[in-house]
């Protein structure tokens, strides 16, 4: 998606677009105090944005989108409402997060990455029952650990060698791994398994391992 303004710009002309839409008359005010800045700062951007052709502004009136203006703050609104959307809805964050998240990566998307999470988001909302079972797993996932729903050297066969991916637990648990020189990134396979352990070649070295420490040990 080409820029044609800056950043802050965007932020400005989403403002007024959003006011606009709620019945509201966009102001200096009330785009200063909806972006937490100083009037100062909005009359300039406000400037800025009249000379670029997207807005006109009035001395103390109000300000009103151009054609021009209209078509590049639908467009920047669009990004925004779609990745809240997404936020909200299928990573289940509260607004307030998504709102905060929205405003700084809508700025950063390409036209391939917009499209792909736009129809992402359609193609769940026009079938129920995987877009609700995505809100439940995501719901799930971030009430355990997330060990339990991936793969963990325990389950590893003999002989299969894998990729530890990261290491579960809470911080003395990932100390305890990482003094075995066990870290993410690094090559692994199973030589020998029974009930309490596990014999494992790390980089040509063997290693014994409990399967309690093994289950925190995420791999692919």
């Amino acid at each position: 998606m080409k820029k044609n303004i800056s950043e802050s710009l965007e932020n400005y002309l989403r403002v007024v677009y959003i006011l606009h839409i709620d019945g509201k008359i966009p102001r200096i005010k009330e785009i200063s105090k909806m972006l937490e800045v100083r009037d100062a700062s909005t009359v300039e951007a406000i400037k800025k944005l009249e000379k670029l052709g997207y807005v006109t502004h009035e001395k103390y009136g109000y300000i009103d989108l151009t054609d021009k203006g209209l078509s590049e703050a639908e467009r920047v609104y669009r990004k925004y409402i779609t990745l809240v959307d997404f936020f909200v809805n299928m990573l289940n964050l509260s607004k307030e997060e998504a709102y905060k998240l929205a405003c700084g990566v809508e700025h950063h998307m390409t036209e391939n990455f917009f499209v792909s999470l736009e129809s992402l988001l359609i193609f769940l909302k026009r079938n129920p029952i995987e877009y609700k079972k995505l809100q439940d797993f995501t719901k799930k996932y971030k009430s355990q650990l997330p060990h339990i729903f991936r793969t963990t050297l325990d389950e590893i066969e003999i002989e299969e060698e894998v990729e530890i991916l990261d290491i579960s637990g809470d911080q003395d648990m990932k100390e305890k791994i990482f003094k075995m020189g066990i870290y993410p990134g690094m090559s692994v396979s199973v030589k020998e398994k029974n009930e309490n352990s596990l014999e494992i070649n790390l980089n040509s070295k063997l290693l014994i391992i409990s399967i309690e420490d093994a289950k925190m040990i995420i791999v692919e």
